[in-house]
């Protein structure tokens, strides 16, 4: 789980620093705004990882039986 966590958080930072801009009054303020939109997204990711790592494991595990 915590490499989903860090592959996303690259992501997350790659588009920021490639496409991001900046809209709010302080640098501050941008740079929360990222860290709280990343730990959001990472969320929904770890979630899903979560969800679905049984599904896959069993996909193939089963298989070699």
């Amino acid at each position: 789980m915590i490499w989903t966590a860090i592959v996303v958080a690259l992501v997350i930072a790659a588009i920021g620093l490639c496409f991001g801009k900046v809209v709010e009054a302080t640098v501050a303020e941008e740079i929360g705004k990222w860290v709280v939109m990343g730990i959001f997204i990472i969320g929904i990711f770890e979630v899903f990882a979560y969800i679905l790592a049984p599904f896959f494991y069993h996909l193939g595990h089963d298989k070699r039986k």
